[in-house]
């Protein structure tokens, strides 16, 4: 809690008003491969992950996409779901034993409304989100595979180490045998 604690600080400074926050967040675990959002349904919460990694994906003519990995001290949600009440068209999944904290959609959009600071933070992570977003399309467009993964493994050697091989080759936009032959040494 004090990661998270220590993130809304930046946007709140009175201390009644992080204690409320943080006690609209639930703790939950997770297991390696169980899902966290299933495709299909309303997202209904905005998870923190404290402890393991997220990815978000979704099922595209019966092939698993992986869209991101999310890793400790980040915030996921299959945000057009959770800001719209839509039903989602991503899934999120632990890639390991995972504790997140999750807040539900009404108690953050009480939040929201109650805080100017939680709407400042909820920009700054929409934005973050959108760079992370936009990055990865001028990779996948512009990087040849195997550059695209040593990219991966100088600035983000955690994807490498938390996905494994089937969701790490639909990140980067190949099949697993391509991964393969990517990895050997030359």
């Amino acid at each position: 809690m004090k990661k998270l604690l220590d993130i809304f600080s930046q946007f709140i400074l009175c201390d009644q008003a992080l204690s409320e926050i943080c006690c609209r967040f639930e703790l939950k675990y997770y297991q390696k491969n169980e899902l966290v959002q299933k495709e299909g349904f309303v997202a209904n919460f905005l998870y923190f992950i404290d402890k393991g990694t997220l990815i978000i994906g979704n099922e595209l003519e019966h092939k698993t996409i992986t869209r991101y990995m999310a890793k400790e001290n980040e915030f996921l949600a299959c945000i057009d779901s959770f800001i719209n009440r839509n039903i989602s068209k991503e899934f999120i999944q632990a890639t390991e034993p995972t504790t997140v904290y999750r807040i539900s959609k009404d108690d953050f959009d009480v939040l929201v409304k109650k805080y100017p600071g939680v709407g400042e933070f909820c920009q700054k992570y929409f934005v973050e989100s959108l760079i992370k977003c936009q990055q990865r399309i001028t990779d996948l467009i512009s990087l040849d595979s195997k550059s695209y993964y040593k990219n991966i493994v100088e600035n983000n050697p955690e994807y490498i180490q938390k996905m494994n091989q089937y969701n790490l080759a639909s990140f980067m936009g190949i099949k697993p045998e391509s991964l393969s032959r990517i990895r050997k040494p030359d």
